[in-house]
């Protein structure tokens, strides 16, 4: 299992750096020349535009692979390519929610086509970072010991 980021929104990713170097996992950043990265992460470098990251992920993931992205229509391509999605609430997105959050967003979307604010995600607070890196760690050895056995 590889760990593939979808850098362009993707928090923790240096505490998901040291939990895929403790564990032993490769974990490759997707961002587009718009974006900067500070560290040495290995990354997968795509063109300015729409969906241009989201696209190299679904080109380059591989089943059993975990992707961490708060995209919904990047997660459907995933989950189709038998990989796990988590997102960054800690989440994980499955064949059971895909369908709910495909349809929440389409909604919210329509919602702002007729102008109507829809008020955004609360500030991410310590708490929640938290929860996301444990569940992350869980995915981790959960696999470790998948592959032990």
């Amino acid at each position: 299992m590889r760990v593939l980021i979808d850098g362009d929104a993707c928090p923790n990713k240096k505490e998901i750096k040291q939990l895929c170097q403790q564990y032993g996992f490769e974990m490759i950043v997707f961002i587009d020349y718009a974006h900067q990265i500070s560290d040495d992460y290995q990354c997968v470098i795509c063109d300015i535009g729409k969906d241009s990251v989201d696209q190299a992920i679904v080109e380059n993931v591989l089943p059993g692979d975990l992707v961490i992205s708060q995209d919904y229509g990047l997660a459907s391509l995933v989950l189709l390519k038998d990989a796990k999605v988590l997102h960054p609430t800690g989440k994980m997105i499955n064949e059971d929610n895909i369908s709910n959050l495909l349809m929440s967003r389409y909604l919210g979307h329509q919602e702002r086509k007729r102008s109507h604010h829809i008020k955004g995600p609360k500030k991410r607070t310590q708490k929640d970072q938290d929860i996301f890196l444990r569940q992350v760690e869980k995915l981790l050895i959960h696999e470790l010991f998948k592959e032990d056995a």
